[in-house]
């Protein structure tokens, strides 16, 4: 029986996403069985972002000029795996340290690379995106599920098997795409013009509406580093932790499948500005540990801080930035979300818990205040036509 092409992008994005459901909640646990302290954590989780942005369009670029894609993805799963490997050698910050920048380099540019692969076939009507992109988030709910419930008898380097064997699928899973003679309808997504970034970056209403979703994403950045050892300090076991971020992204996923009336009826601004609102709304209450009935209903507002602020940004990119601009808004925005906002978030972030635990999602607080002040001047300057490029 022929294996379809959608169910290959489904086994490569569940391989992608169980390891980030394994990594998001739980590397700082592995990180502090090492020893490292909370500001060593954050300072890990920041330099990351700060590399990131600055490696992951040139990878991508280079992929790009290959013109081998899937060759070029073979090879990054090939070399994130053996540095998945390398961690269970690592005992102490610097060793870490090294094995993450490696990381760093290799690993962020799979999830946009096989986007891009994706969304080509998807429109060429080879298979259906939104049904294969599902299955990631189904396979993040079972890592967080999993690993939360096994992670207490099986000890904090569960987490890095874990990140090992979903690192070998994926290795596999691009083994499953087979290269195709239309690797050159991908039509320069993921390519890199400097000339046409410079031009992006020179334009308010881009800056404005990269840096108001950047932030909502970053004010998640206590919750990724620090939620899940917070929850621990407050006696909540490992595997209620990982229900809860399962939650989280049960929520998320309904909202996305269920996104396009909202899209329809909300511009981008609004959308992003929604999600800035619900992070002042969920980051404040959380600063307070809040009892433990009230979690659940807070996770719902993970649907809004990210699926919220995410629709906004991806639908301002497609409505707002030229067609033939388009892969470098991608970039220039991933770099800036993924990169330097969430780098700078991250490491105040490891600064502020060490002294203050939980009281510094109110930091959270302020940065998504800053983020509906940037929603709110976008939607007074942009008038809904394409920036000119």
């Amino acid at each position: 029986m022929t294996m379809s092409l959608e169910h290959r992008y489904a086994g490569a994005y569940g391989a992608i996403f169980l390891a980030m459901g394994t990594f998001l909640p739980y590397f700082p646990v592995w990180l502090e069985s090492r020893g490292l302290s909370p500001y060593e954590i954050g300072l890990l989780f920041s330099l990351s972002g700060v590399v990131r942005m600055g490696t992951m369009p040139v990878i991508a670029y280079l992929a790009d000029r290959a013109g081998t894609p899937v060759r070029v993805l073979r090879l990054l799963t090939a070399v994130t795996l053996v540095a998945n490997i390398a961690y269970l050698g690592t005992s102490s910050f610097w060793p870490i340290l090294a094995v993450l920048m490696v990381m760093t380099v290799f690993g962020p540019p799979i999830m946009p690379m096989t986007d891009a692969l994706a969304m080509r076939d998807s429109e060429a009507g080879r298979l259906v995106y939104g049904r294969a992109r599902a299955w990631g988030s189904v396979a993040f709910i079972v890592a967080n599920l999993g690993v939360g419930a096994a992670l207490g008898s099986l000890g904090p380097d569960l987490v890095i098997w874990a990140i090992v064997f979903a690192g070998a699928l994926n290795f596999a899973a691009y083994f499953l795409l087979a290269d195709t003679s239309s690797d050159a309808e991908i039509g320069g997504v993921g390519r890199v013009d400097i000339a046409s970034a410079v031009r992006l970056v020179r334009s308010p209403i881009f800056l404005v509406f990269a840096l108001a979703a950047a932030s909502v994403q970053a004010t998640h950045a206590v919750y990724y580093a620090f939620g899940t050892l917070h929850w621990q300090s407050l006696g909540l076991s490992d595997s209620v932790i990982g229900a809860l971020w399962a939650w989280a992204v049960v929520v998320e996923v309904i909202l996305l499948w269920q996104a396009a009336p909202i899209v329809k009826r909300f511009g981008p601004a609004m959308l992003i500005g929604l999600g800035a609102v619900a992070g002042i709304m969920r980051w404040t209450v959380m600063a307070f540990d809040p009892p433990f009935w009230s979690l659940p209903l807070l996770q719902v507002l993970h649907a809004m801080t990210f699926g919220l602020a995410h629709l906004g940004i991806m639908q301002f990119l497609v409505r707002g930035v030229p067609p033939q601009l388009a892969s470098t808004a991608q970039s220039v925005y991933s770099a800036l979300a993924g990169g330097i906002v969430m780098a700078g978030a991250t490491f105040a972030a490891g600064r502020l818990y060490e002294d203050f635990g939980g009281l510094t999602y109110l930091a959270m607080t302020a940065l998504a205040v800053l983020a509906c002040g940037a929603a709110y001047v976008g939607h007074r300057i942009w008038n809904g036509e394409r920036i000119d490029g």
